[in-house]
């Protein structure tokens, strides 16, 4: 049975965060995901896995590539993001990963930040002895599933 998301999450950025330069949000957001979610697994609804948030996960969203507002906001509604999410396709393991990272297990999750639509791209590295773990980011094209 194909997998529908019924649960669109919704997040509104804190008023503290919009204007913290880049640096200072990125340490925010990480002592925030570090505090609420490091150690947590939770389940996702269409490929029933469970998916564990370490504190490599909280890092790499806070530290790895882009920081911008609505990738902030998402993550307050990170447990919710990881359960509805829709399995969208899988991503070949890259040259400098672990050599224990099979590949990426890529997701997609319609969610409403600041009033706004938006698509969340879920990117779920999933490593030998069945463990997975996350990282986010808020796609600026529109949401097509």
């Amino acid at each position: 049975m194909k997998y529908i998301q019924k649960v669109i999450p919704e997040a509104k950025t804190p008023e503290e965060w919009n204007n913290l330069p880049a640096s200072k949000l990125r340490l925010k957001l990480f002592d925030y995901l570090r505090k609420n979610y490091s150690g947590y697994t939770f389940i996702n609804k269409d490929l029933n896995i469970p998916i564990t948030v370490s504190v490599k996960s909280c890092r790499k969203t806070a530290y790895g590539e882009a920081m911008y507002i609505k990738k902030a906001a998402s993550v307050l509604i990170l447990k919710e993001i990881v359960q509805n999410s829709k399995y969208n396709n899988f991503g070949e393991r890259k040259d400098n990963d672990s050599p224990s990272v099979i590949g990426y297990l890529n997701f997609k999750c319609k969610c409403v930040i600041d009033g706004q639509k938006e698509c969340v791209r879920l990117s779920i590295q999933f490593q030998k002895g069945g463990k997975f773990y996350y990282n986010i980011e808020v796609n600026k094209k529109v949401c097509t599933t």
